[in-house]
């Protein structure tokens, strides 16, 4: 559970459905908002959607690289790439000593046009 805290409330938001309104697509889009609420991970998600125009094998990117690039720590940079990876954005794939990441495209179309119903 969340909780924020002002001087006089604390507040609970709890993650579970609490209502018969909220449904799982409404959870799923949550999940990656609140994913895409740093800017670090917004820039990350664009850098993937724009790196060699989203296709192909260059489309792919290691930790390492990200490090490099975003002058990020290689713990701060995992951290920020989890949150990604938990909500489904980032796909990862092992190769030899390096993790590489792809961008879900249609995942990220799909949070795109979600409120456009």
């Amino acid at each position: 559970m969340l909780y924020i805290c002002s001087k006089a409330t604390v507040m609970r938001i709890r993650a579970e459905i609490s209502s018969k309104y909220i449904n799982e697509d409404d959870q799923k889009m949550a999940k990656i908002a609140n994913a895409l609420a740093h800017p670090l991970r917004v820039a990350l998600v664009r850098y993937l959607s724009e790196k060699n125009g989203g296709t192909g094998v260059d489309n792919v990117t290691c930790n390492k690289d990200l490090v490099e690039m975003f002058d990020y720590s290689q713990s701060t940079m995992s951290q920020h790439v989890k949150i990604l990876k938990e909500c489904g954005l980032f796909i990862t794939e092992s190769k030899d000593k390096f993790t590489y990441y792809y961008l879900n495209r249609p995942l990220l179309q799909e949070f795109s046009v979600f409120f456009d119903r």
